[in-house]
């Protein structure tokens, strides 16, 4: 005997109601999903924050290997390393030095008053070279056209290289670290000895030293500062690349 059509209802109807009981989520389990998302998304982060970090130390210790070999060729060609910003056997200042025009070498006119950059992309004056770096006015690794100096650096991007304003300089080049000094600590700039304009200021150079050096007696000493914009003990952090380690 086959069920009647109220029948076949009443037996469906509660399956229907099991079936909705059991697809719904209560709270406890929607608070724990949320949960477990929120811990996922918060380890992403920082996962994300330690990546980016070991990419710039990265970049860091790629460039100064790729510059510390180009000043040991330098050596080798010249039989002493590029010049520093010193007066008096004593190093002026580390962040500001000529290591960017020795290293791509310069093409001196003009009675040697004017030196430019191999491409012609810069260009120095006698004076300013003076003023800058605090030296005879000219640069070792430099020829007379059709002569050509001899290049030890190539093909640098734009953030490699940027322009500084000095007193008596107003077009200088220095060689710059691969990551830029935080805005929010301008006043630990390296920069910030020479110059008030905070755009300057996140200009992050090279710092080199071969007048008596003290890490390296024998040779020089090549370093630049990464001010990570993490406090760490209340302290800003800040981390060295240096030659000597």
């Amino acid at each position: 005997m086959k069920p009647s059509r109220t029948a076949r209802r009443t037996a469906v109807a509660p399956g229907r109601a099991r079936r909705t009981r059991t697809e719904a989520f209560t709270l406890i389990e929607l608070l724990t999903v949320i949960s477990i998302i929120a811990l996922l998304a918060t380890l992403g982060a920082g996962l994300s924050g330690v990546a980016s970090r070991k990419s710039k130390e990265a970049a860091f210790r790629s460039e100064l290997d790729k510059l510390v070999t180009a000043i040991e060729s330098y050596h080798a060609d010249f039989n002493q390393y590029p010049p520093d910003n010193a007066k008096d056997g004593v190093n002026v200042n580390p962040a500001v030095n000529p290591l960017y025009y020795e290293l791509v070498g310069t093409v001196s006119s003009n009675q040697g008053n004017l030196y430019l950059t191999v491409d012609r992309s810069e260009r120095v004056t006698a004076s300013e070279v003076k003023s800058a770096f605090n030296g005879a006015g000219g640069f070792v690794n430099s020829a007379v056209a059709p002569a050509k100096p001899r290049p030890y650096l190539r093909d640098l991007k734009a953030r490699q290289r940027r322009e500084i304003k000095l007193p008596g300089a107003n077009d200088i080049e220095v060689l710059a670290a691969p990551v830029d000094w935080p805005r929010k600590w301008l006043d630990l700039s390296p920069l910030r000895s020479v110059t008030t304009d905070p755009r300057l200021r996140e200009i992050n150079p090279w710092h080199y030293v071969s007048t008596r050096p003290t890490n390296n007696p024998a040779s020089f000493d090549l370093w630049g500062v990464w001010a990570t914009g993490r406090v760490v003990d209340g302290t800003n952090e800040l981390r060295v690349f240096g030659n000597w380690k």
